[in-house]
C-alpha cells in the first residue's frame, strides 16, 4: 500500500513537472512569435534621476511606451 501511494505521488511529480515544461515551452513560443523586447543599461552615477523615476513608475514598460506614444504623436514616426 505504501509503495503504491509513493508511485502515485512519484507520477504526480512527473505530471506536474511535464505541466511546468510545457507551460514554460508555449510561453517562451509566444515571447518568440508575438512579441520584442528591448534593454539599456543605466549608470547609477549618472542616471539617478532616470533609475528613480523609473523606480515610482506602477508599469515601467506602460510609462515607456506611453512616453513614445505622445512622442510619436507630437513629432510623427520618423
Amino acid at each position: 500500500m505504501r509503495l503504491d501511494l509513493a508511485k502515485k505521488e512519484h507520477r504526480n511529480k512527473i505530471q506536474r513537472d511535464y505541466a511546468k515544461r510545457s507551460d514554460y515551452a508555449a510561453s517562451n513560443k509566444y515571447n518568440k512569435e508575438k512579441t520584442k523586447q528591448f534593454s539599456i543599461r543605466l549608470v547609477i552615477s549618472k542616471d539617478g534621476d532616470i533609475l528613480e523615476k523609473l523606480s515610482n513608475q506602477e508599469s515601467v514598460a506602460g510609462y515607456i511606451k506611453e512616453l513614445i506614444r505622445q512622442d510619436i504623436e507630437k513629432n510623427g514616426l520618423w
